[in-house]
């Protein structure tokens, strides 16, 4: 009786583990795909950079804050390259590099998934073990 209240107790530890687990995966899936909407935004917006020169435009700012801005050229791009340093770059060099990165994170979100499959999985038997174990 005690050795199955012991084995009852490493499973439902195991349980609240892998529960953790999988709810922080989502929570670092859902970062992931915001990443990349904003990503995909931000080639949209390139793309359409070179139609709005001379122009005034609204500039997006923290939180839903707006300043107008007045376009002169939209030939170059500065772009994080991480780590806080900054590139100056041609707008198709910028297009291309935000696409890469897109390209990564869907990647990253596709690991990710798999992952929190996985651990789906994993958390199902280990509840069927345990239901097992209460049942006898």
């Amino acid at each position: 009786m005690a050795e199955r209240q012991e084995e009852l107790n490493q499973l439902q530890y195991l349980y609240n583990v892998y529960a953790r687990e999988y709810e922080s995966l989502g929570s670092e899936i859902a970062n992931y795909m915001n990443l990349g909407a904003a990503m995909e935004r931000n080639i949209e917006a390139l793309e359409k950079m070179g139609t709005v020169e001379n122009s005034n435009v609204l500039l997006g700012l923290e939180g839903g804050t707006f300043i107008e801005a007045s376009m002169k050229k939209g030939t170059n791009v500065i772009a994080n390259v991480g780590a806080g340093f900054l590139v100056e770059m041609d707008r198709e060099r910028a297009k291309k590099f935000v696409s890469d990165n897109s390209g990564k994170v869907e990647e990253s979100v596709k690991e990710l998934m798999l992952q929190r499959q996985k651990i789906e999985k994993e958390i199902s038997d280990l509840a069927n073990k345990i239901n097992s174990l209460q049942q006898q």
